[in-house]
């Protein structure tokens, strides 16, 4: 089973023109993720005993279509990067509805149980968008397939603090949610011609790479925070049967849980109540987005019971307070909207957890308190106790 970018938990991202004029008004906080969840415009978050926190020291895998690894929001202060590794995963040409952009042309048989051929590199570069020979994927604007949604959601994690200046005066600044934090990317597009997607086969061999290789190497072991797909599938109604591919994903992620991994999806971009095909498992922790200029529901995001946190992303209008900003490709921001960037911001939240906390809590204990300190959400269609994250006051508690 495939899904096209359509379902991926994307909406329409806006990109706004920038410029070097001179500031003219107050910067707006309220575009940066660490400020909307209860940090400062600097990504600290700071405890009652003024203990500060930034996910420093944990490590969040971001799996998505591709990456624009050079964008400067992955380098902190003082130069070094917040990458901390990359790889690609793929389905041979012939098996999907849009085979492998990685490089080499080279197949692996994986050891864990159940595998299949795939291809799979960790060379550098490998998690960049359009790697030859199999890329003829054009995202119909003259650049590669999935050149920019990875890169949005890894700095929507680790994103570093940043302002920018807008030609009409305006000032906007930018923070992931986790900036001390470090994210290692997993490539799992590919495409043919103008159509793209993630094979939902290389959505489930990514994470068990994550659970039998990744997590298992001394350089990763006991720093894997959480792993974010902003992915759904399909449109799956509240008190629908999880189907086969939702159980596939939910398998491995129950794995990852039980090593104290949050595995944290977007709940998808339909707007109905429910979720998607891809994120129904038990042992997943679904994502919905919300406004930033009020506690409401973005009219996009799909809500129900069984989305267990919110995060503030908003409808990504340039001319409006109502937005978030991400990196964009291999240079400067963009506003976005979408589940998509809601997922990485809770899962930045739990490298933030665990730098305070350690690695004892459960995964189901810090998003049970991630639920017991979050903002209400309020207004039209808001599912009864659904919470907005709010890290600032979750590091007040006790997981």
């Amino acid at each position: 089973m495939s899904v096209s970018l359509s379902a991926v938990a994307v909406l329409a991202l806006l990109a706004a023109p920038a410029g070097g004029a001179a500031a003219t008004t107050t910067p707006d906080p309220t575009t940066a993720a660490a400020y909307n969840l209860g940090g400062d415009v600097s990504g600290v978050y700071t405890d009652p005993a003024g203990k500060t926190f930034t996910g420093k020291g944990q490590i969040v895998v971001v799996i998505d279509g591709a990456f624009n690894a050079g964008n400067s929001q992955f380098t902190d202060a003082s130069g070094a990067s917040k990458i901390a590794g990359e790889a690609c995963i793929g389905q041979p040409v012939g098996t999907t509805p849009w085979p492998s952009l990685c490089t080499p042309a080279t197949t692996i048989q994986p050891t864990w149980p159940g595998s299949h051929p795939i291809y799979f590199s960790e060379l550098p570069g490998a998690a960049t968008p359009g790697n030859a020979p199999f890329n003829t994927c054009s995202d119909g604007a003259g650049g590669f397939c999935h050149n920019g949604h990875g890169t949005g959601v890894a700095g929507a994690v680790v994103g570093q603090p940043s302002t920018r200046y807008e030609l009409d005066g305006r000032v906007h600044r930018a923070a992931g949610a986790a900036v001390g934090a470090q994210v290692f990317q997993i490539k799992i597009g590919g495409g043919t011609g103008t159509a793209s997607g993630w094979p939902h086969a290389s959505v489930v061999d990514a994470l068990n790479w994550v659970d039998h290789v990744l997590a298992e190497r001394p350089a990763y072991k006991g720093r894997i925070a959480a792993v974010s797909l902003s992915v759904s599938g399909g449109q799956l109604a509240a008190g629908s049967a999880c189907p086969a591919a939702g159980q596939a994903v939910d398998a491995v992620a129950g794995r990852l849980v039980d090593r104290g991994i949050a595995v944290v999806m977007a709940a998808g971009n339909e707007g109905i109540t429910g979720v998607g095909t891809w994120n129904c498992g038990a042992n997943v922790v679904r994502v919905g987005a919300t406004n930033v200029s009020s506690p409401t529901l973005a009219s996009y995001t799909n809500r129900s019971a069984d989305v267990q946190l919110y995060a503030p992303v908003g409808d990504g209008v340039f001319a409006g307070s109502n937005k978030l900003m991400v990196p964009y490709r291999s240079s400067g921001w963009w506003f976005v909207t979408g589940t998509s960037f809601a997922a990485p911001q809770v899962a930045g939240a739990y490298a933030v957890l665990r730098e305070k906390f350690g690695g004892t809590p459960s995964v189901a204990a810090l998003t049970a308190l991630l639920q017991s300190t979050g903002t209400p959400v309020t207004g039209t269609g808001a599912p009864a106790g659904a919470k907005i994250v709010d890290l600032a006051a979750a590091l007040a508690g006790t997981p």
